[in-house]
């Protein structure tokens, strides 16, 4: 076929080998993959991550901190201040690790100086909450290590 032309260059064979090479170091690196590379949570909200004690410390501190917004039965105005339980708190928090959900109350409250709690106090308003929508107490009280919040899994309580 000696009328055919092609049109622009020849594609040098170096060009293809460093393509081809990356594409295979992009596969092995697991790039495009659907597959996430951080451990699943291993623990449950249902498995009684938290004490009575904390618990009850926490029903102090929202009282003290939190109750004027989200009010007695922790169900906020329906307006500006969201509801901290039930469906609400379902349908925003299902399936998502509790440490986002302590990481996100710690770094926006209380509203009007968020971050200004200790860890142990964050940890202890998560318990109350907790406690409120129906999930059982254990032994040990909720930590506050990252790691350890990132191996539990909020699901719907017994109450949803």
């Amino acid at each position: 076929m000696q009328g055919t032309r092609r049109r622009g260059r020849a594609c040098p064979v170096p060009f293809v080998s460093v393509i081809l090479a990356a594409a295979v170091w992009l596969a092995a690196a697991g790039f495009g993959s659907e597959e996430e590379h951080e451990t699943p949570p291993t623990r449950s909200v249902r498995d009684g991550v938290y004490t009575e004690a904390q618990a009850a410390r926490g029903k102090t501190v929202y009282l003290e901190q939190c109750v004027e917004c989200h009010k007695e039965d922790l169900r906020g105005d329906q307006q500006m201040t969201p509801s901290l339980v039930g469906i609400a708190f379902t349908f925003r928090w299902k399936d998502k690790k509790l440490y986002d959900y302590f990481v996100g109350m710690r770094n926006t409250m209380p509203q009007s100086e968020p971050g200004s709690l200790s860890e142990e106090t964050y940890a202890d308003l998560v318990a109350y909450l907790l406690s409120e929508m129906g999930y059982a107490a254990g032994k040990d009280e909720l930590s506050t290590d990252p790691e350890v919040l990132s191996e539990i899994v909020i699901e719907s309580s017994a109450t949803m």
